[in-house]
């Protein structure tokens, strides 16, 4: 099991660093792709990180999820980055794991991947997403191989969701005791 979360500079940090940290504490092996000319990235709050790889050196059908986290991010490289648009194709494609929380699921939405779907997002993102069906007081939703998520606020129940449908929901709430999380 094997999958990416897509770093653009201005990514929300608690969005990325714990989902992040809750999956290796499951032992799924997740690689930090920079969408940047390098490996640097920059997190919202202008924190300076380097990714694993970089995404001119993905090979996507050697993954079984993706991860988008939201922030700042969203709307100036995701929308527009073309490995962005070709990451979400390919995993949509083939049926694999999609995540996305916060302002993310609207880079889903604008690809057509949420049509009459049900998907929560930060408020006011779902102008992004008219086709779909908006669950706008749940934290986490799961439709088939999407999930998505409301805010960083719900990082934890995010990454709960991932890892229970990755592997199973044991291991899922005893990498969420694991933190102590109630």
């Amino acid at each position: 099991m094997k999958g990416i979360i897509l770093l653009a500079n201005y990514f929300e940090d608690v969005e990325a660093l714990i989902t992040i940290d809750m999956l290796r504490r499951a032992n799924i092996q997740i690689e930090l792709v920079s969408l940047t000319n390098d490996l640097n990235v920059v997190t919202q709050s202008n924190i300076k990180m380097i990714a694993d790889v970089n995404y001119q050196d993905i090979k996507l059908n050697e993954y079984d999820f993706l991860i988008i986290p939201g922030g700042k991010a969203v709307m100036t490289t995701h929308y527009e980055h073309p490995f962005t648009k070709d990451a979400v194709n390919y995993f949509y494609s083939h049926n694999k794991l999609i995540a996305s929380i916060c302002a993310a699921p609207s880079v889903l939405g604008r690809f057509g991947m949420l049509d009459n779907k049900k998907y929560t997002c930060f408020p006011s993102f779902e102008n992004y997403m008219p086709l779909g069906i908006h669950m706008k007081d749940d934290k986490v939703i799961v439709d088939g191989n999407i999930i998505t998520s409301k805010a960083a606020g719900t990082t934890f129940e995010f990454s709960y969701e991932i890892i229970k449908y990755l592997c199973n929901e044991e291991l899922a709430k005893k990498v969420l005791n694991s933190v102590y999380y109630k």
